[in-house]
């Protein structure tokens, strides 16, 4: 077994100083020689009490539609686990953060032609709209947003185009909407006027959309908010969106390429069998 590093002051010089024992799991407590701590390495499930193959199904299991309560009676019947409702909230909303700094870091390999699009949202019975973001050619969800309130501004649309941007680490060759005119300010604004060119889509009536794509990966978002009804408050639906966003990526296979949008994008983690597993290591590394 290879020693790390102290989770404290950082030093190498650390010694075996026995065992951390609880009844899902056991873990190899280290001593370090140049402060005198003694702590378990950081594997991405630090203080936590249940096993990590229990978290990550978990989450897997609530962003693949079942509520937090029919994952909780599904640990209890088939694994003789038993969290509660609120420690699975807990755990979606945790990694969610952990995880989305590290595939922020992520440069993904795009095709440069981006669509974007928004949806309506409640939150305690206040109206709001959800905006995403992503790569046409790879299928990559490369944004989402939440905003408050019933309109939809240049400055909203803006702010999204920019959040795209910053995971993309580049413009995109043209971005294509439908009709709200938010998005032509914001793409200025955000992308550029001479860089990216704009395609707009204000009627459906010819069939089938140069939005289509944007729309269908709506519809996925929306499909798994009617079994929400409405969100509790924006910021804990936004760490959804994110947590949301990464199953989507680099977990949920896509029925057309056969294959993650991450994989698609040229980013393979060889995330293995249990992708959240994988990402969550990795986010601790």
């Amino acid at each position: 077994m290879k020693a790390p590093t102290c989770r404290f002051c950082g030093s190498a010089n650390v010694i075996k100083a026995g065992k951390r024992y609880n009844l899902n799991s056991t873990k190899q407590r280290w001593k370090c020689k140049a402060c005198g701590k003694r702590s378990v390495e950081d594997d991405g499930f630090l203080h936590l009490w249940y096993d990590k193959w229990s978290v990550t199904e978990s989450i897997d299991l609530y962003h693949e539609g079942l509520s937090t309560r029919k994952v909780e009676r599904h640990l209890r019947r088939h694994h003789h686990r038993r969290p509660s409702w609120t420690t699975i909230w807990r755990w979606i909303h945790r990694f969610a953060k952990q995880v989305k700094r590290f595939v922020a870091r992520l440069a993904p390999k795009l095709s440069g032609e981006w669509q974007a699009d928004e949806m309506h949202l409640r939150e305690g019975g206040k109206d709001g709209w959800n905006w995403e973001v992503m790569d046409a050619g790879t299928r990559f969800w490369l944004a989402s947003a939440l905003t408050e309130g019933w309109e939809r501004t240049e400055r909203q649309a803006e702010a999204v185009l920019n959040l795209a941007r910053e995971q993309a680490k580049e413009r995109p060759k043209k971005l294509t909407t439908d009709g709200l005119p938010a998005y032509e300010h914001g793409r200025v604004w955000a992308l550029g006027w001479r860089e990216c060119e704009h395609e707009r889509c204000v009627s459906w009536r010819e069939g089938k959309g140069p939005t289509n794509l944007i729309e269908r990966k709506i519809q996925t978002t929306r499909m798994r908010t009617k079994t929400m009804r409405c969100l509790k408050n924006w910021e804990k639906g936004q760490d959804w969106l994110d947590g949301a966003r990464i199953h989507y990526n680099f977990v949920r296979i896509h029925m057309t390429l056969k294959k993650t949008p991450a994989e698609a994008a040229g980013l393979n983690l060889r995330l293995g069998r249990n992708p959240w597993l994988g990402l969550i290591s990795l986010s601790a590394a």
